[in-house]
Parts: C-alpha cells; sequence; structure tokens
C-alpha cells in the first residue's frame, strides 16, 4: 500500500448558489494533502461556474449536460476519479472538519478495506450548525439490511477498485440505495469509521419527494427481499431515532465558524449599504418571519433588514421604519447606472420611480400574477439581462419578492436588490398612506380596506404561521 493515498472527492454541482462555496471550502480545509477535488458541473442559471473557475484547487471541472439525473453525473466522476478511495461530498453540504479525510486514510491503511461508512449530521439549510437529525450508523452486519438498515450515502468512501460500479439512471432518487445494495451483496471488505463524515443541509431531493423515494425503494428492494414491503417500511422508521438527540455539541465545532451565517444586519436608511456591491434589502416584519426566515437561500452576508413592523419592537427592541419612508429617502450616486422595478403593471408606480430617479436609466419588467416559479420563468430572458451597477425594486408580496430576490442575487456579483413590497403603493399615491395610530401598530389592518378578502386570508395565514414557528422557539436566535 502507497505511504500516502490518493483520495478523491465527487461534487455534482447544478445551480449551487449560495452554499456551492462553503462545500469546496470545507474540502479545501482537509488537513489530508493527497487529495483531488472532481467537480461535474451542469449548466446554471446563476455564479456558480464562476465560483467554481474562481478556485484553483480544483483539479477537474467536467460539463454534463447530457446526463438523466445526478448519478449520470456522479458516474462521470467515477470514471475520471484518480484515487485509491473516492468520495463524494454534495453542493450544499460540508465535511463535519478537518481530520475528516485524514482519519480515512488511516483506517483505510490500518485496515484496507473495499468500502467505509461514517455518521452524518443534518442540519437546517441555513443554520449549519443547527442539527435537525443525527444519522449514526452503527457496524455493518447482512443481517441488518434485511431490517432496512442502510448507512448514509454521503459517508460512503470506495476503494478505486470498485469504481467500475456504476449507479443506475432508471432511479430519480434512490439510485444511493441500489447502488450500495449492489455493493453489500458482493464478498467486500467493510468497516465504520465510528465519526461524522459530513453534514447536511436538509432540502434534497429524497426529503422534497418522500412518496417518489418510497416507491422507488420497494422497486429496488423488490429484487433482493420476499418481503420486500415490510423492509422499505422499516427503513422508514428507523429514521425515527435520528430525531432524538441532545442539542448544542456542534456549537464546540471551531472548523463551523467560518461556514456559519452571521445573525440578521438591520438598517434605518436604505443609503448606508448602497456601497455594497451585492446585497438585498428586505422589510423584517411578520410575513418575513413566518415565510422568509431560515427558509430562503440566501447568504446572510449579502442580506439586510429595516425594521417594519411591530414585531421588530417586541422581538428586537427597534423601532418601526416604514418601507414608504425607506424609498422616500433613498437617494443614487453616480456608481449606480441603472433602475429597474419588478411588479405587476401599475402606471402610478412607473410614474412615481422614474421621476425619483429621473437621472437613471429605468426598466420595467412587468411580473405577471401566479406563484414565485411562474413569476421567475417568465421574467428570467430579461432578468438575465439586468445590467451590473443596478438598483433593482421588487414590488412583490412576501415571499415571493424574496425568492425571487434569492434567485436574481445568484445570478450576479454586482447587483442591488431592495424588496419594497407594497412601498411604493404608498409613495406614489396609488394607496392612501395611514393615519399614525394604523402606522405605528396596525397597518396591516388598514391595508385591508383594498382587496379585503385576500389580504384578510393572507393575514390570517401568516398569524398562524408566526404564532406555530414562535411557539417552536424558532426565533430564539435573532439577536
Amino acid at each position: 500500500m502507497k505511504e500516502k493515498p490518493k483520495i478523491s472527492i465527487i461534487t455534482i454541482v447544478k445551480n449551487g448558489m449560495p452554499f456551492i462555496n462553503d462545500a469546496l471550502e470545507s474540502f479545501k480545509s482537509q488537513n489530508y494533502k493527497n487529495k483531488e477535488l472532481i467537480v461535474v458541473y451542469t449548466n446554471s442559471e446563476d455564479m456558480t461556474l464562476n465560483v467554481l473557475k474562481s478556485k484553483k484547487f480544483i483539479k477537474k471541472i467536467l460539463i454534463d449536460n447530457f446526463s438523466k439525473n445526478i448519478y449520470g453525473s456522479i458516474n462521470i466522476g467515477l470514471k475520471h476519479a484518480e484515487g485509491d478511495l473516492i468520495g463524494i461530498l454534495h453542493s450544499d453540504d460540508i465535511f463535519y472538519d478537518k481530520n475528516v479525510l485524514s482519519k480515512v486514510i488511516k483506517d483505510y491503511k490500518n485496515s484496507n478495506f473495499d468500502l467505509a461508512y461514517g455518521d452524518i449530521i443534518i442540519s437546517k439549510t441555513n443554520e449549519i450548525d443547527n442539527p435537525l437529525r443525527l444519522w449514526k450508523s452503527g457496524k455493518f452486519s447482512n443481517s441488518k439490511l434485511k431490517y432496512g438498515w442502510m448507512p448514509p450515502h454521503t459517508s460512503i468512501f470506495i476503494n478505486k477498485k470498485l469504481k467500475k460500479k456504476r449507479y443506475s439512471t432508471e432511479y430519480k432518487i434512490s439510485a444511493d440505495y441500489d447502488y450500495l445494495l449492489k455493493l453489500f451483496s458482493k464478498k467486500i471488505k467493510i468497516n465504520y469509521l465510528s465519526n461524522f463524515t459530513t453534514i447536511m443541509r436538509t432540502g434534497g431531493l429524497s426529503s422534497k419527494y418522500l412518496f417518489l423515494k418510497f416507491v422507488e425503494d420497494n422497486k429496488i428492494l423488490k429484487r433482493y427481499y420476499k418481503f420486500y414491503f415490510i423492509v422499505s417500511t422499516l427503513k422508514v422508521l428507523r429514521k425515527l431515532n435520528q430525531f432524538f438527540f441532545f442539542g448544542g455539541f456542534l456549537k464546540q465545532n471551531n472548523f463551523l465558524k467560518q461556514f456559519v451565517r452571521k445573525k440578521y444586519e438591520f438598517i434605518n436608511n436604505a443609503n448606508e449599504i448602497l456601497k455594497e456591491k451585492n446585497f438585498v434589502l428586505s422589510a423584517f416584519n411578520m410575513a418575513f418571519l413566518s415565510f422568509v426566515h431560515n427558509k430562503i437561500s440566501f447568504n446572510k452576508k449579502n442580506l439586510y433588514l429595516w425594521p417594519d413592523g411591530i414585531l421588530s419592537k417586541f422581538l428586537m427592541n427597534i423601532n418601526k421604519i416604514p418601507g414608504r419612508k425607506i424609498l422616500s429617502n433613498l437617494k443614487l450616486d453616480q456608481s449606480i447606472k441603472n433602475v429597474y422595478l419588478i411588479s405587476s403593471k401599475n402606471l402610478k408606480n412607473i410614474e412615481y420611480v422614474k421621476k425619483k430617479f429621473k437621472n437613471k436609466k429605468f426598466y420595467f419588467i412587468d411580473a405577471p400574477y401566479g406563484d414565485e416559479k411562474y413569476i421567475f420563468k417568465k421574467i428570467y430572458k430579461k432578468v438575465r439581462s439586468i445590467q451590473p451597477n443596478s438598483l433593482l425594486l421588487l414590488g412583490l408580496p412576501t415571499p415571493k419578492q424574496e425568492i425571487i430576490a434569492s434567485k436574481i442575487l445568484n445570478m450576479s456579483d454586482n447587483i442591488k436588490i431592495i424588496c419594497f413590497g407594497g412601498a411604493i403603493n404608498y409613495n406614489s399615491k396609488d394607496t392612501k398612506i395611514p393615519p399614525k395610530i394604523f402606522e405605528n401598530y396596525f397597518e396591516s389592518l388598514w391595508r385591508l380596506q383594498n382587496d379585503t378578502f385576500r389580504r384578510s386570508i393572507r393575514l390570517l395565514y401568516s398569524l398562524i404561521v408566526f404564532l406555530k414557528r414562535f411557539l417552536f422557539r424558532e426565533f430564539k436566535d435573532l439577536k
């Protein structure tokens, strides 16, 4: 055996913003030196390729626009991997600490395994240090397989002699399960690493399409076991114990500090941040807390908030500033060349923005009625043509505007976005400004006089979601 075996890590990525940088840096930070990173890239609508090209330590960037799914891309990575050992790191995950690869190599040199696996942590999407599940694998036994046991795929490291085994592209979600069952059915040497290898962010394909995964698992298991339906049911039930653990242990992991997002940064005047190259500014209110907080993939270093609503005082002890005042006080210097407005077509709003920023080139992008996916699909071509050094104003409901803003932010490294919602309507005098008593405490009620039924349903739903999240203490770490 070589004194310093080489280890290859395969990363598959498409639209990897904003977390691809974390994955790459967690590889770079590994203290084992004889390693290579192979990235298989599929054509993206964001800045992923720019990030990849900026990382000189990436051994190979392979372009794949033809594979049927992610598993076809992994097969390409396997074909080009030169290491004695091969592992996988998904584009929104990170290694647990800087010693992961050195520990794998140490175990390999001691045992000469064919396949090794460890444990993983599944965290909140925007809080890598906030675990939701702990997947502790335990030692391997063939008998465990028929009771639904399986180690996490992302913790697997295989010997190069197994690299000719390929993933099936027949399955959209469960090809990794099929792949591991095929390997475990062979006479190979298997080792349990007994430590965490990876922290996964929640929100992958398997969690989004649970029913499809269950169907595919059954289709796979049918080839191995007579009572396959029982095995697949036990596989689901085995996951329940992953939710029961004592939290807080990740806070002591110093390696994670470079990947933990800062808390929200509040401003009182948008002019304070106009010198920033790339940012999103939005209102901190009940709608934001209910539908945006820790749900949208913002890199928080690019996210700023102004305190809008009584919850600012209640939760943060910050006085409210209405969005219309933020807009009124907004002054652009010569560095910003263009102003874009994305909203439904409202002539008063368009004329107001054109007049306010009359020394800038103005562009209007009409956002049709629909959900955020439909809107973004319809405006995508125009958004792609937005020029650098531009200010983009969004006048859409929350969370549509924040979701669209996060997508646009990930497509550029020099654009400033402000989510104004209905503030533009006030300033254009399309909507009457509320009296003082409503402004300070009950502005949401004042707005009910227009489009009463829809706004009432939305306000009630926002309140229910907020109370649920508040009772489960999801806002305890705001400060």
